[in-house]
C-alpha cells in the first residue's frame, strides 16, 4: 500500500495529471539532471564519465559539430548545471517548462508543444553555429540545458497569445509579449547564451505559421495521439506564473468527478498507482489539470 504522504505518491499523482507531451519533456529533463549529478559524484572518484558529456552538449565549434551531427537536438536536454547555482538554474527552467507548456499544450496540442521544443533547440544551435563561424570575436562556449527550447516554448505562447495578462512576482501584471522579450533579454544579459536568440526566432515562426493555417509541427502529432484543441484562452489577469485559470463546471458535475477521483486515490491506496487502468488514470490526469 502507498503512503499518500510520501513524495513518491505525490509525484505519481502530478506525473499522471500532465498531457503526454509535457510529461515525456520534462521526464527525459529530469532524468538526464539526475544523471548528471550521478556523473559528478562517479567523477569525485576518477571515473572519466564527463566524457559522455562532451558527446551530448554542443560545441560552438562547427568543425566538432560536423562530427557529432545529433548534438544539435541532444544539447537541448542535456542538464549540466553544476552547483547550488545549477540547482536554481535548472529548477527554475523545469517549472518555467512545466507552466508554460501545460498552457500550449492544452491549447494547441501535443504535437505543436513537441515539435516546438526540437524544433527551437535546432534553431538555436543553428544560429549559434553561425554566429561563431562569421563572427571570431563572439566567445566560444558550450552549450546545453532546457532553457534554450523552453524559450522556443515561451516565445510561441507569447506571438499566439501576445495581450494575455500574467501576473509576476514583484511586477505586476504583464502582457505575455513583454514577458517572453524580457525573458530572451535577461537570458542574454547573464549567460550570454546565444542559442536563445535562434530558440526565440524558431518560436515565433512556428507561431506565426500556425496562425496563418500552417502547423511546421504537424509530423509530431501522431506521436501523442488525436488530442481535440480548446479554443485559446482570452486574455485575463494572472496571480503567478505558475497558475492556471480554473475550468466552469456545474455544482453537480463537479461532485461526481470528486467522488470519482476518491474512488480512484482509495484503489491506489489499496492496490498501487500500476493498478489503474488508462480511463481512471484519464481521470485522474484531468482532475489535476483543474
Amino acid at each position: 500500500m502507498s503512503d499518500p504522504n510520501s513524495p513518491l505518491f505525490r509525484f505519481q499523482l502530478w506525473r499522471a495529471a500532465l498531457p503526454p507531451a509535457l510529461r515525456l519533456l520534462l521526464t527525459v529533463n529530469l532524468a538526464s539532471y539526475l544523471a548528471f549529478l550521478v556523473i559528478l559524484v562517479l567523477g569525485m572518484f576518477g571515473a572519466p564519465l564527463d566524457a559522455v558529456l562532451e558527446w551530448l552538449i554542443l560545441s560552438p565549434n562547427p568543425a566538432v559539430v560536423v562530427t557529432r551531427p545529433w548534438t544539435p537536438l541532444t544539447y537541448g536536454f542535456v542538464n549540466a548545471f553544476g552547483g547550488f547555482f545549477g540547482l536554481i538554474s535548472f529548477v527554475f527552467g523545469f517549472y518555467w517548462l512545466n507552466w508554460i507548456g501545460r498552457d500550449l499544450e492544452e491549447t494547441y496540442g501535443g504535437g505543436f508543444l513537441f515539435g516546438t521544443y526540437l524544433l527551437g533547440a535546432l534553431g538555436g544551435a543553428a544560429l549559434a553555429l553561425v554566429l561563431a563561424a562569421v563572427l571570431p570575436a563572439v566567445p566560444l562556449r558550450p552549450y546545453f540545458g532546457l532553457w534554450t527550447p523552453t524559450t522556443a516554448v515561451l516565445c510561441a505562447l507569447a506571438t499566439l497569445q501576445p495581450d494575455r495578462q500574467i501576473g509576476l512576482f514583484l511586477l505586476g501584471v504583464i502582457p505575455m509579449r513583454w514577458v517572453a522579450i524580457g525573458f530572451v533579454v535577461l537570458s542574454l544579459v547573464f549567460s550570454g547564451d546565444l542559442t536563445v536568440v535562434g530558440a526565440a526566432l524558431a518560436g515565433y515562426g512556428l507561431a506565426k505559421a500556425y496562425r496563418s493555417g500552417r502547423d511546421l509541427t504537424a509530423w509530431a502529432g501522431p506521436l501523442f495521439g488525436a488530442r481535440r484543441r480548446r479554443k485559446a484562452a482570452s486574455p485575463s489577469p494572472r496571480r503567478s506564473p505558475f497558475a492556471r485559470a480554473a475550468p466552469t463546471a456545474s455544482a453537480s458535475t463537479r461532485s461526481a468527478g470528486l467522488r470519482d477521483v476518491d474512488a480512484i486515490l482509495d484503489k491506489i491506496l489499496e492496490k498501487g498507482y500500476d493498478s489503474l487502468t488508462p480511463e481512471e488514470r484519464e481521470i485522474l490526469a484531468r482532475a489535476g489539470r483543474d
